[in-house]
């Protein structure tokens, strides 16, 4: 942890609108500059999600939330899990819930779409990573407490979300993570038999992995708004998903005072909104003889074609569409994650050729 910046010296107040967080500090050291050093380098790239617009009511709003559903939820939390920076944990939660207050406040917020700010505010504690040096910002492991009452009203909408998708059949079958039902092992099967039916006729097979760097720190929040807006989901979850994007905040408490920077996600919902954004390189018809499958952010593709020069095609069209879906999204494909595997006899002059597209 991130030495001297919890100890019982003194203690600060930071009032976020109407949240005020009682936070304790020391009075060691600049301990103020490093935290923000610290926050801007793990969130390097505030996203830009300043600026956006309310899509006008073209799909009928999504129904208030049960009790039933509200219940089952609050019911299986965990815990042990520690507090967010308003200090109420999930025991507590539980015996709010009793009074039904709590569902009455979310079918509000679902109501009006908005996402209230105090509730976008997470507290950062910082764990040395083992062997590392105490003043550089890289050798810490960060964790965001968010409070609990955001994390128990975002499960429900991304489960509201999640079923929206899964009713309309809305995403491919082709990603494998954040999705019931599937798994790696799953994915592995399939890929298999993807190789195996390859080399079986007859043909060369290359199978290409391509890796995206840094999905949940560079993914932009005007991208996924773009995607909501044309997910067809029901008008106040596209709304309040959106709403939930803008003004979330980090803490870094110290003794002269919060080091607070920009959030991106780093919450229940980015799994779910990774996955609409990445569906889009499912879309539109794929080279001949090219089966593509996701895990989360990695992506494999497998080729198959009778000579060089079909296989060399293939494998182009296809690194030009993941170009221009990165370029559109503002994302990079990292180099050290993306590999490539040749089952035939063409080795040298593919492997010269990939090693060029990837170079």
């Amino acid at each position: 942890m991130f030495p001297t910046l919890h100890l019982p010296d003194t203690s600060f107040s930071y009032n976020h609108h109407d949240l005020t967080t009682s936070v304790r500090i020391t009075r060691i050291g600049n301990h103020l500059k490093i935290a923000h050093d610290i926050l801007e380098k793990i969130f390097h790239h505030p996203a830009n999600s300043n600026n956006f617009t309310y899509i006008p009511p073209n799909t009928p709003n999504n129904c208030p939330f049960t009790k039933r559903e509200v219940a089952t939820l609050i019911h299986h939390l965990s815990k042990g899990k520690a507090p967010g920076p308003d200090g109420i944990d999930n025991i507590i939660i539980q015996q709010i819930f009793k009074t039904f207050l709590l569902m009455e406040r979310f079918n509000i917020c679902l109501k009006l779409a908005k996402f209230p700010d105090p509730l976008k505010v997470g507290k950062i504690i910082l764990f040395l990573k083992s062997g590392k040096s105490k003043t550089g910002a890289s050798s810490y492991r960060p964790i965001s407490l968010l409070p609990t009452i955001e994390k128990v009203f975002e499960k429900l909408l991304t489960q509201r979300l999640h079923f929206h998708f899964e009713k309309n059949n809305s995403l491919s079958n082709l990603q494998y993570r954040f999705r019931d039902g599937e798994s790696t092992e799953v994915a592995s099967t399939k890929l298999l038999d993807s190789i195996h039916k390859g080399k079986a006729s007859g043909d060369n097979v290359l199978v290409l992995s391509i890796g995206i760097k840094g999905v949940f720190d560079n993914i932009q929040h005007n991208a996924i708004q773009t995607y909501l807006d044309n997910s067809k989901c029901p008008t106040n979850i596209v709304n309040i998903f959106k709403n939930l994007l803008q003004n979330r905040k980090v803490i870094l408490n110290t003794c002269e005072g919060p080091a607070i920077r920009d959030q991106k996600q780093g919450s229940c919902s980015g799994p779910a909104l990774w996955n609409l954004v990445s569906n889009e390189i499912f879309q539109g018809n794929s080279p001949i003889n090219t089966n593509i499958k996701a895990f989360a952010d990695d992506f494999v593709l497998v080729f198959h074609a009778r000579t060089r020069v079909q296989l060399e095609s293939q494998i182009n069209q296809s690194i030009a569409k993941f170009s221009a879906w990165t370029s559109r999204n503002q994302l990079q494909i990292s180099a050290d994650k993306t590999n490539y595997l040749l089952y035939s006899k063409l080795v040298r002059d593919t492997q010269h050729s990939l090693e060029r597209q990837k170079n």
